[in-house]
C-alpha cells in the first residue's frame, strides 16, 4: 500500500495554519494552534524551510512564514520536502537479485511513478484546504 507519512500530513496542516497569519509565527504558537507536539513542528518546519516552501525570519518578530500562497504549493512539493522523491519502486538493478537481462519489469514502474507524481502535482494545498472545491486528476 502506498502511504504518506504522518509528517507529510503535519506539514500540510502547518502550511494551512501559516497561511492564516500575516506575519511570522513561532513554532510554539503553531504547536498550540495545531495540537502537533512542538519538537515535531520544529522538525517539519526545518524540512519545509530547506525545501523553500517556508522562510525562517530572525530577530524581532521571528518565526516562520509561507514563501508562496497555498494555491502555488503543490502536494507533490510537500511530499518531496518530507518524504523525498515520489517513486513507487526504487529499482536498482545493481543490488537486485534478478539480473537485468531476466527482469521483465525493469523500467516499467517509472511510467506509473510519473503518473502518480502528476496527480500530486495537480493538487495544491489550497485544494486540500477548500472542502467545497473538487479535486480533478485529468
Amino acid at each position: 500500500m502506498l502511504k504518506i507519512s504522518k509528517l507529510t500530513d503535519y506539514a500540510t496542516i502547518l502550511l494551512i495554519h501559516l497561511s492564516r497569519h500575516q506575519k511570522a509565527i513561532s513554532s510554539s504558537i503553531l504547536a498550540v494552534e495545531t495540537g502537533v507536539p512542538e519538537p515535531t513542528v520544529a522538525k517539519v518546519l526545518k524540512m519545509l524551510t530547506r525545501a523553500t516552501l517556508v522562510q525562517s525570519c530572525r530577530g524581532a518578530g521571528s518565526g516562520y512564514m509561507l514563501k508562496s500562497t497555498l494555491d502555488q504549493i503543490t502536494l507533490a512539493s510537500v511530499i518531496l520536502a518530507i518524504e523525498g522523491p515520489i517513486d513507487l519502486v526504487n529499482c536498482d538493478h545493481e543490488h537486485c537479485r534478478v539480473t537485468l537481462k531476466n527482469c521483465t519489469l525493469y523500467g516499467k514502474w517509472e511510467g506509473i511513478s510519473l503518473q502518480v507524481r502528476d496527480v500530486f502535482e495537480k493538487v495544491t494545498i489550497a485544494d486540500l484546504q477548500n472542502q467545497n472545491k473538487a479535486i480533478h486528476s485529468c
